[in-house]
């Protein structure tokens, strides 16, 4: 594949995320002000979102559980509530890229301190160190169904300056 087709693959993974999922982002401002009127359903779905992640966090606890195994909770958190954050709405762009046959597909997540943010990412080389941004960025591309972007991955910097500079310690990913 080359860049622009996986520009594409993930655009069509942020429509995905926008058809199966009703209230996006219900963390953010911005989740709250589409369907204006739907001011209940939101609340429901926030609430019942929050108690199936309590409840899977509980069910974990004394378990092993990897990333993939949280992957496929959160999408099926997104898809019964109809809401979900950046972990949940990535998780389900995620698993959609790979049913497409996407690859390199990687869900990132990077949590420092206070401040943390899911996306996805296409097409990084494997073989650069994840601290060294400016190379990996210039071939890959970043799929964020939370704010509704798909581009260049060198973006990041733009769109979350709070991330960087990134150091292993900062991020989990799932790789296939």
């Amino acid at each position: 594949m080359v860049f622009s087709e996986y520009l594409s693959a993930a655009k069509a993974a942020v429509r995905h995320v926008q058809g199966s999922v009703r209230y996006r982002g219900l963390n953010t401002g911005g989740g709250w002000i589409r369907h204006p009127t739907e001011v209940t359903e939101k609340f429901v779905a926030r609430a019942g979102l929050m108690w199936l992640d309590a409840v899977t966090r509980r069910e974990y606890a004394h378990k092993e559980a990897n990333w993939e195994t949280f992957v496929d909770e959160w999408r099926k958190q997104a898809l019964s509530t109809q809401t979900g954050n950046c972990s949940e709405l990535s998780a389900l762009a995620y698993r959609y890229l790979q049913e497409k046959g996407i690859k390199p597909v990687e869900y990132f997540g990077v949590y420092r301190g206070s401040w943390n943010h899911a996306f996805v990412i296409l097409n990084r080389d494997q073989s650069v160190p994840i601290h060294d941004f400016a190379k990996w960025s210039y071939s890959a591309v970043v799929c964020d169904p939370l704010y509704d972007r798909a581009g260049d991955a060198g973006f990041l910097a733009t769109w979350y300056p709070k991330m960087f500079p990134l150091r292993d310690g900062d991020r989990k990913l799932v790789t296939p």
